[in-house]
């Protein structure tokens, strides 16, 4: 039971992030990261699981999937059901995936670094336009860059998450 709590107390917060990403809605997000942790303390199911955070991502994928599903949304979502096993799979990027990953990944910088690099690749500011907005110098808005940037690049990395990488790398996302 500790493991499932410390999994709970790294993960949970990153993935409402990933979660609102795909469905729109801060609760619904809450509510799917939330049952997705019950239903794996009732069957005691990240005990076999090798590396929890790719399949509690690939998880709370399916799970935003399977909402948007019942709820016949107008978001397009192309996926097959999966079984528990083929969730664990490797993951393949695909366009609907990026934004919601780069979050995923980009709430593990600390705050303003966090704030400061959202600012540039998801709002598509220039360094000038983000140190007018922060109040802050724009040295000081190319170090957060670059501390994110190195910190994201290990992430990215260290997950396998190599399209993404080559994303961030030569693309404003």
């Amino acid at each position: 039971m500790t493991d499932i709590k410390n999994i709970f107390n790294e993960f949970y917060s990153p993935l409402c992030n990933y979660a609102v990403k795909i469905v729109k809605d801060s609760v619904i997000a809450e509510d799917i990261v939330q049952s997705l942790f019950i239903q794996l303390w009732e069957t005691n199911k990240l005990v076999t699981i090798e590396k929890p955070e790719r399949f509690l991502l690939r998880s709370t994928k399916f799970k935003c999937i399977d909402y948007l599903r019942k709820n016949n949304s107008s978001t397009k979502v192309f996926a097959s059901q999966e079984s528990w096993d083929q969730i664990t799979s490797t993951v393949d990027l695909n366009e609907e995936d990026i934004e919601p990953l780069l979050h995923y990944f980009a709430s593990k910088l600390p705050r303003k670094t966090r704030e400061v690099f959202l600012l540039s690749r998801t709002s598509g500011l220039t360094y000038k336009e983000i140190a007018k907005d922060r109040g802050i110098a724009v040295k000081t808005v190319e170090t957060h860059m670059s501390k994110a940037l190195k910190i994201m690049r290990k992430l990215l990395k260290d997950h396998d998450f190599f399209t993404l990488l080559v994303l961030l790398e030569f693309m404003d996302l």
